[in-house]
């Protein structure tokens, strides 16, 4: 047993049909090694390893359903022609070189597309890429120069199709000239057919054996009836000479070029294993994601210690035979705390007990292996060791009896028990007498009740079914049957114990009703009454687990109600504080649409600057208030709010501020408690203090991080020359974006005191010279727009006059 995997012995191997399971995997792959890498999958015994094998097939699986497969069909099997390479000096065939440069080529295609997926999304399959050698270089030449029938083609080297052109030349010559010989005045007599032919590889004409007037030249071959010769004249001999040495050096560049390829292949033997067996890996890979998907499986849970909890479990080839004829397995529901480490389950005959045991150990097998698990989903713990006895292994042949099978099994399985292990029993303690076979049924579960080993056995034997309820550390479980027809539905009752229903069955299957009445009789009251207790057990059980359902159904009723609510209450939320941002953003325009006519119709220069001044504090604070409402809103997003800057402990006169509201850098004058007087080139206005903020130590004022210094014209004035300062550049913005930034430039603008700018906005498809030039048309602090000159960009740039 290999370090790492998990213990299975070949007898609990068959009695699971693991291969069965195996080679219905391994009929989705779609090549050789692919297939026989499935049949020898690792079962891995740690968990770290079956995590990671079922997280790459899972992988695997999102990939073939968004692109497709990674592998291509056709591919032969490469290994006969890798045990030739293994061989110095052995050239391999051209159709066998031509296979396996095919599944090379198609490992190199493998490796790229691997390459090129996306690490976030696929980051197994991704780190698989730079294993896969790219051997494209030597497989493309042998692909171009081989034809599917293994021929080689005149694209294989310039000198080979030279010559195939040389020899064809001189073989047509050869033929137009035989064919006139046979032609001539007089050749009647003597030539049999009016062809030409070739024997030995040499141009020839048929001549009658006896023909009056003998064709000089040599005989290469007679007819079998001795009436024809092929002779190859004497005038002919020399081209033919000549066409046999051209063949001859035909030959000696297809030889040449096979041991060119075979040897390229074998200098990079290595490196062609990689390959061969990356492609391997991905199609085992892909060939259970396909299992998966045809059973509609999932990628289990492996949870170290943890329970064994499956929903909708399927034995995976029953449910494949069924589904061929148009049925569908009854699913199963298993639910086995990690404290009860015994589960007896108990049932009718042909009830599922056996399926259900298989099913569980397919399913923890397939787990160990990375194959999908045939359930909607499953939380399995970490095993080991697996072993099952399940099935009759009576054998005449080694003179053993159904009872000595089953002990030699029993003996088997608990022989040497590597924790954790997993034990599964079919029909525990049958084959002999009764009570005995209770008795050492019971013994045996005992034995094994410990920690670290989970025993799952099938019993109809009813002191294991009370052995069960009785016992700490075990678990009951029932299949169901319909208590009114008496067929059963191959559910799972967890916590409930099965009636075998034999009597009640036989009289349903036809058996004379005296003989069962007769059978209750010698069965007696006390078993008759265990039996009752049983039945109504169960239907309690039944009636509990609706009721449960029922709770849980409304449960999750309340719970969609609850979110419904939530969603909505956060809705109306967010609307009135939209309603409340916007209110405040209509304020603000207003006030600088009012405050911009007032400004218009004041003729006193220094009455206008006050008056500027006094509306630069009011939208200062509407500014001011909207970013409070902002932050309110999404604390640290709203407009002016920058992380890296910092609220002022303490202002002094000439520190560098960042005013938020209107995104300007200024000088603070003079600090009045809650009032600043902050210089902004030759303005001079009144803010809040709560509306600046400070650069902490080590940063420069410029400009808050993450804004561009383009924008606005978020500069010093001591610091950019005239051109940076009266325009901007709008090129590659959204039209969104770009009036947003256009507002900001304007206001700027009009606060440093330019009467004119420029907004470059290329020329593009014209939608943001348009959209700019509406914007503009009309704008309170716009007393002109117009396009630029050819000087200063022309119809890409706009030319703005401020009022």
């Amino acid at each position: 047993m290999s370090p790492g995997h998990v213990d299975l012995d070949a007898d609990s191997r068959l009695a699971l049909d693991f291969d069965g399971v195996l080679a219905a995997v391994a009929g989705h792959a779609r090549t050789a090694m692919g297939r026989d890498g499935i049949l020898d999958l690792f079962l891995f015994a740690d968990a770290a390893g079956a995590m990671a094998e079922t997280a790459t097939v899972s992988e695997s699986w999102r990939q073939l359903e968004r692109e497709g497969s990674l592998i291509p069909t056709g591919l032969a099997d490469p290994r006969p022609m890798l045990a030739g390479l293994a061989v110095q000096g052995v050239t391999l065939e051209a159709r066998a070189l031509r296979d396996l440069a095919a599944s090379v080529l198609a490992a190199s295609e493998l490796g790229r597309r691997l390459a090129a997926l996306d690490p976030a999304d696929f980051p197994r399959l991704y780190e698989m890429a730079p294993g896969i050698p790219d051997l494209a270089r030597e497989a493309d030449p042998i692909l171009a120069g081989i034809d599917g029938e293994g021929r080689l083609l005149d694209a294989a080297s310039p000198e080979l199709a030279r010559l195939r052109r040389a020899r064809a030349r001189l073989a047509e010559r050869l033929r137009r000239l035989l064919e006139r010989m046979v032609r001539e005045p007089g050749r009647d007599d003597g030539i049999r057919d009016d062809f030409v032919t070739q024997r030995n590889g040499r141009f020839v004409v048929p001549v009658r054996t006896d023909a009056p007037h003998a064709l000089r030249g040599i005989v290469h071959a007679t007819s079998a009836s001795g009436a024809t010769r092929f002779v190859e004249p004497l005038e002919t001999v020399e081209p033919n000479n000549e066409l046999v040495r051209l063949e001859e050096q035909e030959l000696e560049e297809e030889r040449r070029l096979l041991a060119l390829w075979s040897d390229g292949f074998r200098r990079r033997a290595t490196e062609v294993d990689r390959s061969l067996a990356g492609l391997a890996r991905v199609d085992a890979l892909e060939a259970r994601a396909r299992y998966g998907a045809e059973l509609k499986g999932t990628a289990a849970e492996i949870v170290s210690g943890g329970p064994i909890r499956v929903r909708g479990l399927r034995h995976p080839l029953l449910e494949r035979r069924l589904r061929e004829h148009g049925g569908s397995a009854v699913p199963l529901d298993l639910d086995f705390d990690p404290a009860d480490r015994a589960l007896v389950l108990s049932g009718p005959n042909t009830g599922g007990k056996t399926v259900a045991a298989k099913s569980l150990g397919l399913a923890v097998l397939s787990a160990h292996a990375g194959i999908p698990v045939a359930a909607d989903s499953a939380s399995l713990p970490l095993y080991r060791q697996v072993r099952a006895d399940i099935g009759d292994h009576q054998s005449i042949a080694s003179d053993l009896s159904t009872f000595s099978a089953h002990v030699r099994a029993i003996s088997r399985c608990i022989a040497d028990v590597r924790q954790p292990a997993l034990l599964l029993f079919d029909e525990l303690g049958t084959g002999t007498e009764p009570s005995e076979g209770a008795a050492l049924a019971q013994a045996v579960l005992e034995a094994l009740l410990r920690p670290g080993v989970t025993t799952v056995a099938t019993t109809h034997l009813a002191a294991i079914k009370a052995w069960a309820f009785t016992t700490p550390g075990a678990a009951s479980a029932a299949m169901e049957l319909n208590s009114t027809t008496l067929e059963p539905t191959y559910r799972v009752q967890m916590g409930a114990a099965g009636t075998s229903a034999a009597l009640a069955i036989a009289v349903r299957l036809g058996l004379d009703p005296r003989i069962v009445a007769r059978a209750r009789e010698c069965l007696g009251p006390q078993a008759i009454e265990a039996e009752t207790y049983l039945v109504r057990l169960r239907e309690s059980l039944a009636a509990l687990e609706g009721e449960r359902a029922q709770i849980a159904e409304r449960t999750q009723q309340i719970e969609d109600e609850r979110t419904r609510w939530t969603l909505r209450l956060d809705l109306e939320e967010q609307r009135r504080r939209d309603g409340a941002a916007a209110a405040l953003e209509r304020a603000l325009v207003d006030l600088r649409r009012e405050g911009r006519r007032e400004l218009d119709q004041i003729v006193d220069k220094r009455e206008q600057a006050r008056a500027e001044r006094r509306l630069a504090a009011a939208e200062s604070r509407i500014a001011g208030e909207k970013r409070r409402h902002q932050a309110e809103i999404a604390p640290g997003t709203a407009e002016g709010s920058q992380r890296d800057w910092r609220e002022p402990s303490a202002l002094e006169a000439g520190q560098a501020v960042w005013v938020g509201s209107i995104g300007r850098e200024g000088i603070v004058v003079e600090a009045r408690g809650e009032q600043v007087d902050v210089r902004l080139g030759a303005l001079r206005l009144t803010v809040r203090r709560d509306d600046l903020r400070v650069a902490p130590a080590g940063q420069t004022a410029d400009e808050p991080p993450g804004v561009s210094a383009r924008i606005a014209g978020r500069t010093r004035p001591d610091d950019r020359d005239e051109t940076t300062q009266r325009e901007i550049n709008l090129i590659g913005r959204r039209v969104e974006e770009a009036l947003v930034l256009l507002d900001r430039f304007l206001d700027a603008s009009v606060l440093a005191g330019h009467d004119e700018i420029r907004v470059i906005h290329g020329h593009g498809t014209g939608r943001l010279r348009e959209a700019l030039r509406r914007h503009l048309d009309g704008h309170p602090q716009v007393r002109a727009a117009r396009p630029a000159g050819p000087e200063a960009g022309g119809d890409g740039a706009t030319v703005v006059e401020l009022r």
